[in-house]
């Protein structure tokens, strides 16, 4: 084979795997479908969690029919607990957003409005229980995370979304004695990789010199404890 049909085996070959890569991305994973929709979507239009796909699809693997979840954020990722899990209990500081959920809030979804930020992190003290999965996906992560440990069932995990921006809140929980494993990749309308991580309690010392993710193609900035 010369060197000029190399190049062009070369080249068709990397046009093939490109191609893959999208129709992976923007159809397999709903990623076009979701930036069309202004919302997390899958490929089917199925209501998703903003989360990364490495993330929601290492979650679809867990059955949830008899779990109880806590999110602090609600939206699509409601609806996606609502129709996995036993029951969902969402607090949300957002009155329009809030009044636009629960339009399509299903029976085992309850939504709480709190717009305060001391009400809205102790929201989940006045639950009178423990929860299976707590998701921190809404505003003020960081002081989310100093509450919410102590209301995590002990065979539980916490899902912190965009932890790659959240430095102090991992901190707190690996503190605490949970382990962080880090799911990086692209999330549905976003157009950057980020990073969703699951916390898990675990007697390991592995972490005791952690470095905090910075994902390929990531926004290397921190947020703040509003975001």
């Amino acid at each position: 084979m010369g060197l000029k049909s190399t190049f062009t085996y070369k080249s068709l070959a990397a046009a093939k795997r490109g191609f893959q890569v999208i129709r992976t991305l923007f159809h397999e994973q709903g990623f076009l479908k979701s930036v069309l929709a202004a919302r997390p979507v899958g490929p089917h239009g199925e209501a998703i969690p903003w989360f990364t796909y490495p993330a929601i699809e290492y979650l679809k693997q867990f059955d949830f029919s008899d779990k109880i979840v806590f999110e602090y954020g609600s939206g699509n990722s409601s609806i996606f607990w609502a129709q996995r899990a036993r029951e969902v209990i969402a607090v949300e500081s957002d009155r329009p957003w809030f009044e636009h959920v629960s339009k399509m809030r299903p029976p085992n979804l309850l939504l709480i409005l709190e717009d305060g930020k001391e009400a809205y992190v102790s929201s989940i003290s006045r639950q009178d229980r423990k929860f299976d999965v707590i998701v921190i996906d809404g505003r003020w992560r960081n002081a989310c995370t100093a509450t919410c440990p102590d209301f995590l069932a002990d065979h539980g995990m916490i899902i912190f979304d965009n932890s790659d921006r959240q430095y102090e809140g991992c901190n707190k929980l690996r503190a605490k004695g949970f382990f962080q494993i880090d799911f990086n990749g692209f999330s549905p309308i976003n157009g950057y990789a980020s990073t969703t991580s699951i916390f898990i309690r675990a007697s390991t010392k592995l972490q005791s010199n952690f470095s905090p993710s910075n994902p390929v193609g990531g926004l290397k900035q921190l947020a703040c404890d509003d975001d």
